[in-house]
Formats: structure tokens, C-alpha cells, sequence
């Protein structure tokens, strides 16, 4: 029989323990009630063939600690006592291996379904109940997300964290883990009074409406954090339509903050304007076409680094000094072959007349596309050279044949060094 006074109670219901999958979690307010409860678990499992894993299993004092700590049994083993338990680890260890590994062997349209963006792998089972309000306990998470994302559109380790979710349609991981504890509030919100985690939904709400730590007022939390605070009141926990409002907005605001970055950040700016077609509206997270439809990774890479300033062209690499150089202001990053202007990503690609290979490079292209899409063809000499650059880009039919130029252009520019300006450079004296 419970004792009235050592029972957990959830919004006024008695609570003696918690089962997950495999996992049992027993509770009590007094130590002899739960080492009680432990041992009949414990026999239980005996008569019953059922293996009970000592060394795996752990007991936490939650408040303050007694003067006398007691000891936990388990039959005739002693039960370790713990401040806190981390029991995926060993997963997300494992998980963050196959992540670095697969991110070098499969297409970005692949990567989009491997675990790390869903909800297995390292968003494990009870994810959707684990709020994230200290984000230090997130980091692993976010390095091996953005690791992997950056590995798989051949970027590198320091890039723009904006165009990691930009270009793929994905979405950050702390806010994924946000939107799931709000799919899993939608779904406790439409349980009827008879279940447990109705009960713990009411009994958390309570505690937030009173100003008191608990998984409302955890998700309340999250919701103030983000780039644009959103504000929810106890009401809105219970109410469906007033969930769904919020986690749109919250897509909202992510998606306009990695916009404001494309808009504002140097390093985007042929990320903006562009002028593909678009199925989907109002969204700045897409999966962009030159993933999917650029057969060949070395193309598809030299692709995704001249859109995301992550190319070897002066413009991007004289902005930063070296160990011999001081960084060069942009108008004097003279193209290393004609010097008639910025060696810039349009300059390389169309202007440049300065070395014979790049000319012949051009006219083959042109002589393609042309063919493979009419409307370029019109478009040729009508619009901007750079305008023309991001109608190339944006046409679905010669994106391949864009994507290959564009690489063996940066390979000759790679293969001849470098123009530095007078004044520049650092001697090193030994």
C-alpha cells in the first residue's frame, strides 16, 4: 500500500514510478519507502527472468543532501550514487563517427535524411521532453551538426553558419530540439484526464503559472531566447491553436534571422536576389538545386565554395593577413592575370581576357548553356554581367555544365600564384 505523505503526486494524482522503453525510473520523498520499492522491483524481476543491470542503473538525492548519505541495494550490490546522468553518451559518441564518416561518402540530397537532422541518432528517444535551456549541454550536438554539414557541401571548418541552413532547407539543431518539445506539448495537450502525462503536463503548467522551475516554464525559456523573443502565457500550454501559432513563429523567426544574415554578411552577396525557381514561398532554409542536380562532387563543390566565398579568388583571400602578407584593401586585389580589375567571383568567371585558356574555357560554355537553355541565350549581353552570373546559376537545365566550367575555372586561377600589390608583403628575417 502507498503512503499518502511519501507519494509523488502530479497534478494531485499518485505517481510510484516511470517506465520508458526499457528504462524504469522509481521515485519516492522518504529513502527506506524507496529502497522498498527498489528490492520488490529488483525480486520482481528475479521471479520473472527479467536480467536488472546493477552497474547501469543510478540514484540521485534531488535538494539537499541528508547529514548521513544513505547506500542504495540492488539484491546484495550497492547502487552508485550519482549528481547526474548522461545515459546516451556512449551513442552520441558512436553517432558522431558515423557522421564525420558518412559526411565524406554520400550526396548533400542523401545527408538530408541521415540521423543527425531527424530524430534518431543524436536526437535519441526522450529528446522531445529535454529542453535546452543551458546551452553549454547542446554543444557537442551543434559542432557535430555543423561539422557535418560543412563536410557535406565541401566548405570549410570556419565558414558562415547561415548558409549551412540556407542552402539545405535544414534546420538548427537547438531549434529542432525546440519544435519537437513543442509537436510533443500538441500532442500531451490532446490526451484525455486519465493519463500520467496529462497529469505532469497540468502539474508543470501550475508550477509555471506560479513563477516555479519546470518543463513549461523550461520551454517558456527557450521560446524568450531566441532572435526575436516570443512570450507564452500558462493559458497557451493548454490551448492547441495557440502551439501551432507558436512553433510557426518560431520557424519564423529562424527563417528571418538567417536571412537578415545573407542580406547583411559580405561574404552572401551572390546569395542574394537570386533568380531561381522556387516552389516553395517565405522560407529562407531551402534545399537548393545545385545540391541535387550537380552529378559530379568536385563540380558541385566548386559550385557551393564561389557561392558561399569560400573560393580560392583574391577577393576573399586578400582580406585576411598571413604570415607574409598584410591584408590587402579590396580595390587593389588586382585579378593575377590582366590586372584590369578586383579579382573578384564575376571578374574570374566572365571578364577576365588576360590569359588565353580562360577565353577558350568561356566560349565553350556559352556554346553549351546556350543550348541547354534558350532563355540565356536572350539574355546574353542584355543583362549585367553579374546578373548574368545568377541566371546561370539559377537555370536547373545548365547548372551541370556551370558547375564544371566554374571548376576548372578556379583550377587555373589556383595553378598561377597570386598578384600582391606593392608594400604588402612581410619579409621574414632569420
Amino acid at each position: 500500500m502507498i503512503s499518502a505523505i511519501k507519494v509523488i503526486r502530479l497534478h494531485g494524482h499518485a505517481v510510484a514510478q516511470a517506465e520508458q522503453a526499457d528504462d524504469v525510473m522509481i521515485i519516492s520523498t522518504d529513502f527506506p519507502d524507496f529502497q522498498e520499492k527498489v528490492t520488490e522491483f529488483w525480486t520482481y524481476g528475479a521471479k520473472k527472468r527479467v536480467f536488472v543491470s546493477t552497474p547501469k542503473s543510478k540514484w540521485m538525492i534531488y535538494g539537499p543532501l541528508p547529514r548521513t548519505i544513505p547506500i542504495l541495494r540492488m539484491g546484495d550490490r550497492i547502487v552508485e550514487l550519482v549528481s547526474e546522468f548522461k545515459p546516451h553518451q556512449l551513442l552520441e559518441r558512436k553517432q558522431r563517427h558515423l557522421c564525420d564518416e558518412a559526411s565524406h561518402r554520400i550526396a548533400p540530397c542523401e545527408g538530408r535524411a541521415y540521423p543527425i537532422h531527424g530524430t534518431g541518432g543524436l536526437l535519441p528517444s526522450g529528446a522531445e521532453i529535454s529542453i535546452d535551456i543551458d546551452s553549454n549541454l547542446m554543444d557537442e550536438l551543434v559542432e557535430v551538426q555543423h561539422s557535418f554539414l560543412r563536410r557535406l557541401q565541401g566548405i570549410n571548418s570556419r565558414s558562415m553558419l547561415a548558409v549551412l541552413f540556407s542552402e539545405t532547407g535544414l534546420m538548427p539543431i537547438r531549434i529542432r530540439r525546440l519544435l519537437l518539445a513543442l509537436a510533443c506539448l500538441r500532442y500531451m495537450i490532446q490526451l484525455g484526464e486519465d493519463r500520467r502525462v496529462r497529469w505532469a503536463l497540468l502539474d508543470s503548467v501550475d508550477l509555471f503559472a506560479a513563477g516555479k522551475a519546470g518543463w513549461a516554464g523550461d520551454i517558456a525559456i527557450m521560446l524568450r531566447s531566441l532572435p526575436t523573443p516570443i512570450c507564452i502565457a500558462p493559458a497557451d500550454f493548454l490551448c492547441l491553436q495557440s502551439i501551432e501559432a507558436i512553433a510557426k513563429r518560431v520557424e519564423e523567426v529562424v527563417d528571418a534571422d538567417i536571412q537578415f544574415d545573407i542580406n547583411f554578411l559580405q561574404k552572401t552577396h551572390l546569395l542574394r536576389g537570386r533568380l531561381e525557381l522556387i516552389e516553395e514561398t517565405g522560407s529562407a532554409r531551402r534545399r537548393r538545386h545545385y545540391l541535387t542536380m550537380v552529378p559530379i562532387p568536385a563540380h558541385r563543390i566548386a559550385l557551393t565554395r564561389l557561392l558561399l566565398s569560400d573560393h580560392n579568388v583574391s577577393v576573399e583571400r586578400l582580406r585576411y593577413a598571413s604570415r607574409t602578407r598584410r591584408v590587402v584593401p579590396r580595390e587593389e586585389r588586382l585579378c593575377r592575370f590582366c590586372r584590369a580589375g578586383v579579382e573578384e567571383e564575376v571578374h574570374a568567371l566572365l571578364l577576365c581576357k588576360g590569359h588565353a585558356p580562360l577565353l577558350r574555357l568561356r566560349e565553350s560554355l556559352l556554346a553549351d548553356i546556350f543550348h541547354c537553355d534558350l532563355p540565356l541565350r536572350n539574355a546574353y549581353g542584355r543583362l549585367t554581367t553579374y546578373e548574368f552570373l545568377q541566371l546561370m546559376v539559377a537555370s536547373r537545365r545548365a547548372i551541370w555544365r556551370v558547375a564544371k566550367y566554374v571548376c576548372d575555372v578556379l583550377a587555373i586561377f589556383d595553378s598561377f600564384e597570386r598578384y600582391i600589390p606593392d608594400g604588402y608583403s612581410i619579409v621574414i628575417r632569420t
